[in-house]
């Protein structure tokens, strides 16, 4: 080593500046030479080489160790730093036994002798409490080992002790005795016995640890027990057959006790032999022990005799103040010396003590250290409920998948299966550090038996959970951004009622006033316009700065509207969501055709990525670990038990606690405290006769408690997997269940149940489901529950008290169980009946459809059957209110006979309008029975004095009222005037409504009738909410031909919209879909009426209207087609949107979407994908619209491909159904007149027909029209149809220019896909006039745009055309 000077070290204030002097002073000896030397390693660190025997003394021998004045955490610290010398000392020498090199004896006593080594350490990290090693040299033999030691980061299991911290330690060996360079030497050498160099270690670990003070007083006293009892020191604890066997070996020596042992061993003492072995361990009895029968010092080792007086006198580290841990590691050790009764525990190689004491080093706080497991009630296992154990694979994939979800900001769900107490939430749970360290939100809810009878209130409690959560963890500033674009862009007045943390966001100091909810019939309130809110808000809260992860516990039990809402979530289909969901579900209740597979199926069926998880038993090696854990024993010495739990349990997580209890329960597993440890007896583990059934375990240790307490954990049972503290107050006050309180709190104690802030929770699932299966008559005793909370609601002094604690659903929740057979009296059935009332309308006010359905069930079911019966006044509502629930749950036919019920039975008609219109829009939105809907609202209208003419007027005649209501229309400040203007009356309010219904919804049934109805109500009735739906109405209609009635049409729809009420979404969509889909199109920029019906689309999906989201969506497709859009995108969203419609029944949105589908694939040129029919006959001719709209797809692709045969013959389909349906849409006529007439020109040049050309002009005729009105959309279409005119007619100038005028236009509007158009005519119009340069130019550009349009078989038809001409080029060249 080289010398450095002292003076050179760092002089930072805050490390010690140390001289040779002062540090041996420090080390109590001034003669001991201390070394200063830069290591190979880093030459930065001062390092101080100090003989391992002299730091030994400065880190604490027994004198320091029984120091008062040193704290328990000094204490600690010392003996882990020891160990971690240790550690290198044992890797030294399993590095000289793995190098199978020749050493002998004299050389190994050498080498395990503690004067042989040198510690160093940083001359910079010298403390009070010692130095932290970083290197060992074993001087005789050239072995240095460099120790690499860290803290272990969020090591909790260190809470058992209160101090400890824990380390990971890596030690890497560098040796310059050649003989030990190779541990790969060949095997046929002499080798050291592995086994007495494990004794020598231990030899040395006891000398390490207690100095030479060990053999000095105590063992003296030790040694002169020993002799007066022969030999061997005996206490109370030690087996009477052993002290027998040791009395009758006095005065023989080891090798006579020896060969006499194993002879009366092998003979008569089999038996007594297995005892023995078992209890070497149960009662810590050492085999080193045994060697204590010593009458001379030459009689007494197996090593030598020169060692006896080191082996027979050590005295146990346990007893003198040492942990257990570290006195049985040193005691396994010293085992390996004796070849008379080796343990089963002593070490069979050094490998094995390596992995012991790096267990010992990382976990001090559970492994070496005294753990305390015995409070009041008996000991306690030590679980660790946050570790988890043998899941790596499925954790990395969780961990991926969220990763996943960060990076792309694309939703997706995970679902985890397997059986109950396998380890699916905890699996789940260790996601959750993840989670918050990316920077985003997790919540957790579980559903169970309970809340399945209470739909969506899971999904809405973890949304709910979410909002709070969004509160917690943002600033003000992110707050009020987040608050007002959930304001402006969802609907904030049902999201507040459903999510009430939502209005915790609004950080500003103004009163947010939220329009009431209008919960009447044409509210259109349904699960749609809550999904589609929720979505809305998913958008916004979830991002890939911060995403959301939601888990859901247990979805055997979750209902299918769950499911629903968190497909809709899932399944955005602007990918906006970042959302990464995971499901829970127990795979033994999931039989096939299970919901829960259907909604993986629909998930993935929608490209929402699903990823699935089965969880098995764990593994024997990691129930080993486990129970490791729990037993704070080091794992090599719980193997032969985890073998038999791991059979036992088949590797259940929480069948193996619970066994575990069970054996303690039996006392075959029991904690000593004077070896403060865990033992047991293995045999008898293996012969107990348990049941392998976790829950019939379960209920046997629930039979031997008491029948309060038993009864506790079944009242507990009933409200699912917690019970509120409220609610146990409330029953701890009644005579039946008074000692409720006191016993849940007796089986938190037991380990039944867990306090969570106020609620009682079960341990697990099971626990609950063992309580709730004891229940013999669970619907009755569900009932005495429920009345007991409803007798105590009911008393007007405690209901003060408790009333605004717990919710009545929770009271009706149980009552309903006995719902109608247990109620037998009549006022009491009056009572309930109208509690369950009640909550359907609180239910139906937050949106739970279900519920509301559940309650008004059970309140009708409490009803007589006869109606005609006295007090039947509340029954009309009963019904209405039923019809009201089961309409949005799907329950079609219950609700169209609720109503039935209500309007045959009701006093007056006052009562009953509100039925006739929910069942008008029955009638034709759920069944499609247009005629019945219609005749049912002229019914009404009628009854109501309102006569609605049922006669169709001529195609091109309007009414004196027409006109009239034309001519109040064309002034701006009609409008305004009557907008101020009230109607009265209620005959008339309580027609608005029902008018306001047919004149949205007849276009689709009865289109001319419309005309009536707004010129009717826009001269009669102009003042009220539904004015603007009135005039855009009667817009649209105008607007139907190409005359100049359209440009009045037109200024009618701008002021309708000038008059919208924006907060109210359901009349802003139908009014845009109005406008923007019949008037709009035919005026203003096509892409700015694509943009309004996406809005409108949001805006009635807002509203819950799906058959008015459904239009929008068609409109949304065709303008999409029509202004050239991406035809790859256009496939994707098209394939999207069709799922969507499939999952949601709209079958009219299916059809025009698989049209849509067809005509992008055609264009694409993708046709392996093509089906060959898609509609049948009768679909075509029940839905005329269909047809038209089929026409207008297939001639555009026909157009686009060049078959202008096709466009002909579908324009004679078309002619004939325009004969039949008079109102037919005025921009489908203008693109077909356009697809026409090309294909006439297309058709006069192989077939000179002059008919072919006077259609031609028709239809120029036509689109010029529609120039007039907008030059935007139209005026391209109109100069390509003029330049093939010229170009047939050879005027080849004109037509040159009319070209040049369509692909000019059609690149200011933006229509890519008819400027490619109109480029691939002009240039074969060149190429067919000589003009082959210009020619190649055109193809060029109509290639660049078919490109950019995504139309590849149009890409590919332009290259053979720029081929040919270039290679006809080269030919002239040539």
């Amino acid at each position: 080593m080289c010398s450095d000077d002292p003076s050179k070290m760092s002089s930072d204030s805050t490390q010690p500046n140390l001289n040779n002097d002062l540090l041996a002073s420090a080390l109590g000896n001034a003669s001991m030479n201390v070394e200063w030397s830069a290591s190979q390693d880093d030459s930065n660190q001062n390092m101080v080489s100090i003989p391992l025997r002299q730091w030994q003394g400065v880190d604490g021998g027994e004198s320091h160790y029984h120091d008062t004045l040193r704290s328990r955490k000094d204490k600690q610290a010392s003996i882990v730093r020891k160990l971690t010398v240790a550690y290198a000392v044992t890797k030294a020498l399993q590095h000289i036994a793995d190098s199978r090199c020749k050493i002998d004896r004299d050389e190994i006593k050498r080498l395990c002798s503690i004067d042989n080594f040198v510690v160093k350490m940083s001359a910079d990290e010298l403390s009070d409490l010692g130095w932290e090693v970083r290197r060992v040299d074993a001087a005789s033999h050239g072995l240095t080992v460099h120790i690499t030691s860290n803290w272990v980061s969020g090591c909790d299991l260190f809470d058992l002790s209160g101090d400890a911290t824990g380390r990971n330690v890596e030690a890497t060996i560098i040796s310059s005795d050649s003989r030990f360079r190779d541990t790969r030497q060949d095997s046929a050498g002499a080798v050291c016995d592995e086994r007495m160099l494990c004794c020598l270690l231990g030899q040395f670990l006891h000398s390490f640890y207690c100095g030479d003070d060990s053999q000095s007083a105590t063992a003296k006293e030790r040694l002169k027990d020993d002799q007066q009892h022969g030999g061997c020191a005996m206490d109370a604890s030690f087996p009477s057959h052993k002290k027998k066997y040791f009395l009758s070996a006095r005065g023989k020596s080891a090798d006579t006790i020896r060969d006499q042992s194993r002879l009366s061993l092998k003979k008569n003492f089999s038996s007594g032999w297995r005892e023995m072995k078992s209890l070497d361990f149960s009662q810590s009895v050492s085999s080193h022990h045994l060697c204590r029968v010593s009458t001379s010092e030459s009689e007494c080792s197996t090593l030598d005799n020169s060692d006896d007086s080191i082996y027979t006198n050590l005295i146990p580290l346990r007893e003198m103040g040492y942990p257990p841990a570290l006195s049985q590691l040193v005691k396994n050790l010293l085992d390996c010396g004796s070849d008379l009764f080796t343990s089963d525990d002593s070490y069979r190689c050094l490998e094995e003590v390596t992995r012991d004491m790096h267990v010992l080093l990382q976990e001090p706080g559970r492994f070496l250290f005294d753990q305390c497991q015995t409070p009041l009630g008996g000991p306690r296992l030590a679980v660790n409920k946050d570790k988890l154990y043998g899941r790596e694979e499925e954790t990395a994939i969780l961990r991926d998948t969220f990763c996943r979800v960060a990076l792309t900001g694309q939703s997706e769900a995970v679902f985890v299966s397997g059986f109950s107490g396998c380890g699916k939430t905890r699996l789940v749970q260790s996601l959750f550090e993840s989670v918050d360290a990316a920077g985003g939100f997790y919540v957790v809810q579980k559903f169970d038996e309970t809340k399945s009878l209470s739909p969506l209130s899971v999904v809405l409690s973890a949304l709910n959970d979410l909002c709070g959560l969004t509160v917690e963890k943002h600033s003000r500033e992110e707050l009020r951004d987040l608050y007002d674009s959930i304001k402006d862009q969802t609907n904030l007045t049902l999201l507040s009622r459903v999510l009430p943390n939502i209005l915790r966001m609004n950080s500003s100091d103004t009163v947010v006033h939220l329009r009431p909810v209008n919960h009447g019939v044409g509210s259109g309130l349904n699960f749609h316009m809550l999904a589609f809110a929720v979505m809305r808000l998913m958008r916004i809260i979830s991002s890939q700065s911060r995403p959301v992860m939601i888990f859901l516990d247990d979805l055997q039990w979750a209902d299918t509207a769950s499911l629903d809402l968190v497909h809709a979530i899932l399944s955005d289909v602007n990918l906006s969501n970042c959302v990464f969901f995971v499901g829970n579900y127990r795979d033994q209740d999931v039989k096939q055709g299970h919901f829960v597979f259907e909604f993986i199926c629909e998930l993935s069926a929608h490209e929402v990525p699903c990823t699935e998880l089965h969880l098995d038993g764990l593994a024997e090696d990691d129930v080993n670990h486990m129970l490791s854990d729990v037993l704070c024993v080091i794992p090599r010495l719980c193997k032969s038990l985890s073998g038999v739990v791991f059979h036992k349990t088949r590797g259940s997580p929480f069948f193996v606690i619970e066994f575990l209890n069970s054996l303690i329960d039996r006392g075959i597993l029991s904690y000593s405290l004077r070896e403060r440890r865990w033992f047991w007896v293995i045999d008898q583990i293996g012969d107990e006769n348990i049941t392998e059934n976790v829950l019939q375990m379960i209920q046997a240790k629930m039979s031997c408690l008491g029948d309060d307490d038993q009864i506790a954990l079944e009242v507990a049972s009933c409200f699912g997997i917690e019970i509120n503290e409220s609610i146990v107050r409330i029953l701890s006050k009644t005579q039946l269940y008074s000692d409720l309180q006191s016993n849940l709190d007796k089986a938190v104690r037991n380990g039944f149940m867990e306090r969570e802030g106020r609620k009682y929770r079960f341990i697990h699932d099971k626990v609950r489901e063992a309580a709730y299966s004891s229940i013999d008559f669970k619907e009755e005793y569900h009932y005495n529950i429920g009345m007991a909370l409803y007798k105590t609601f009911g008393d007007d002094n405690r209901a003060q008290d408790w009333s605004g604690m717990i919710p009545m659903s929770a009271v009706l929740a149980q009552i309903n169980h006995g719902v109608p057979s247990l109620i037998t009296c009549d006022e009491t059935r009056n009572c309930i009946a109208e509690l369950n009332f009640k909550e359907s309308v609180n239910a139906l006010e937050r949106s739970d459809f279900t519920s509301a359905y559940l309650y008004i069930k059970a309140a009708v079911s409490l009803l007589p059957i006869d109606m005609s019966t006295n007090k039947n006044d509340r029954r009309i509502e009963y019904f209405f209110q039923l019809a009201k629930a089961a309409y949005p749950c799907g329950f079609i036919s219950e609700a169209k006979d609720s109503l039935n019920t209500v309007i045959e039975n009701g006093i007056d008609l006052k009562e009953t309008i509100p039925s006739y219109f929910l069942l008008t829009k029955i009638l034709f939105l759920a069944c499609k029975e247009l005629s019945q809907a219609f005749e049912t609202c002229r019914k009404l209208l009628f009854m109501l004095g309102e006569d609605i003419p049922n006669t169709e007027r001529a195609k091109d005649v309007l009414s004196s009222q027409t006109i009239k209501a034309k001519a109040l229309l064309k002034d701006s400040a009609f409008f305004m005037k009557n907008k101020r203007t009230q109607t009265t009356g209620e005959a008339w309010q309580s027609c608005k409504p029902m008018i306001n219904w047919l004149q949205s919804h007849s276009c689709h049934t009865q289109m001319r009738i419309l005309t009536t109805w707004a010129e009717y109500t826009l001269v009669r009735k102009v003042s009220c909410r539904y004015t603007p739906k009135c005039a855009v109405s009667l817009a649209s209609t105008l607007c139907r031909g190409l005359t100049l009635d359209s440009r009045i049409g037109y200024k009618i729809g701008k002021h309708a919209l000038v008059l919208l009420d924006h907060s109210y979404f359901e009349d802003v969509a139908e009014i845009y879909l109005t406008f923007y889909g019949f008037i709009g199109v035919l005026f203003e920029p096509l892409q700015a009426c694509l943009d309004m019906h996406r809005r409108g689309y949001e805006m009635a999906m807002q509203a819950g209207n799906l058959t008015v989201g459904a239009f929008h969506k068609i409109f949304i497709h065709s303008q999409s087609l029509k202004t050239g859009r991406n035809l790859l995108e256009l496939k994707k969203e098209n394939e999207t949107e069709l799922g969507l419609a499939t999952h949601r029944s709209q079958s009219l949105l299916a059809m025009r979407l698989r049209s849509f589908g067809e005509t992008i694939l055609t264009l694409i040129g993708d046709e392996s994908t093509r089906h060959s029919a898609l509609f049948s006959d009768e679909e075509l001719t029940s839905t005329p619209s269909l047809m038209e709209a089929l026409c207008v797809n297939e001639m555009m692709s026909s157009i686009f491909l060049g078959n202008p045969e096709r466009i002909q013959n579908l324009s004679k389909h078309w002619e004939s159904s325009r004969k039949e349906q008079i109102d037919s849409v005025a921009h489908r006529s203008i693109y077909i007149a356009f697809y026409c007439g090309l294909s006439r020109a297309a058709t006069y040049r192989t077939n000179p027909d002059p008919e072919q050309l006077a259609k031609l002009d028709d239809s120029i005729s036509i689109v010029a029209k529609a120039e007039r009105f907008s030059e935007w959309n139209f005026k391209n279409k109109l100069a390509l149809l003029k330049a093939e005119l010229a170009s047939v007619e050879d005027d080849g100038d004109e037509a040159e220019v009319q070209y040049d005028v369509a692909i000019a236009a059609a690149r200011s509007s933006k229509f890519i896909h008819e400027e490619a158009l109109a480029c691939e005519f002009a240039g074969m119009h060149c190429k067919n006039h000589g003009k082959e340069a210009k020619a190649l130019n055109l193809f060029r550009e109509a290639l660049r745009c078919y490109q950019e349009w995504g139309s590849m078989v149009k890409a590919s038809q332009m290259v053979l055309q720029i081929d040919s001409l270039t290679a006809f080029s080269l030919s002239t060249f040539d």
